[in-house]
């Protein structure tokens, strides 16, 4: 993984919050809103909805107006606040609101992969690129050990209350941390880039 620096954080950060996240709304919303099956399928779905929206069509346009490592900052900007927000979400409706209005974060994974893809060099890209579905999946698994114990503690509290959110704003916590851990790698090799051209 040389070359990848900070970035291997990132992934694993941004995994983690996504498969809490996952693990995690069908109860939260259930708990939070006394939602029913038809109405998380209708959420789900609209999520869907806007990652094929924007991975499938508006993406390729982003990475045109801007580079990937910009648009992956700006991804988990949008990401650390949609975890946030729909944690402190007042009523249902709100997640949609959260939903349509997260359209960079449904940009990040794309854009990461891509930045760690050109990172590594041709005889390691494999082995890259297989260490990074290995550490989604390890958090696919860690997720859940960590999603449902954080909803039970709060699980008794009533239905609206701001507290019940835990696993989200856990999620923004995570997410922030992967921003800064990106920030500050791609300030580095920006750095790192200026110095050689000094030179």
């Amino acid at each position: 993984l040389k070359g990848i620096g900070r970035l291997v954080g990132v992934i694993a950060c941004t995994g983690l919050a996504q498969g809490i996240l996952y693990t995690t709304w069908v109860l939260y919303t259930s708990f939070k809103f006394g939602w029913t099956t038809a109405d998380n399928g209708w959420s789900l779905a609209a999520v869907g909805v806007m990652s094929v929206i924007v991975q499938g069509w508006l993406l390729g346009k982003l990475l045109k107006q801007m580079s990937a490592q910009r648009l992956a900052v700006i991804g988990l900007v949008s990401s650390t606040f949609a975890f946030a927000l729909w944690g402190a979400a007042p009523a249902g409706w709100f997640m949609y609101v959260v939903i349509a209005a997260n359209v960079f974060g449904y940009t990040v994974t794309a854009a990461m992969q891509g930045i760690v893809s050109s990172a590594a060099d041709a005889s390691s890209q494999g082995e890259t690129m297989g260490a990074v579905s290995s550490m989604n999946s390890l958090a696919a698994v860690i997720a859940p050990l960590i999603g449902a114990p954080l909803l039970g503690a709060v699980s008794h509290l009533p239905q609206g209350h701001w507290a019940i959110g835990t696993p989200l704003y856990f999620g923004a916590v995570l997410q922030a941390m992967a921003l800064l851990l990106a920030w500050t790698h791609f300030r580095k090799r920006r750095q790192q880039r200026l110095a050689g051209g000094a030179i």
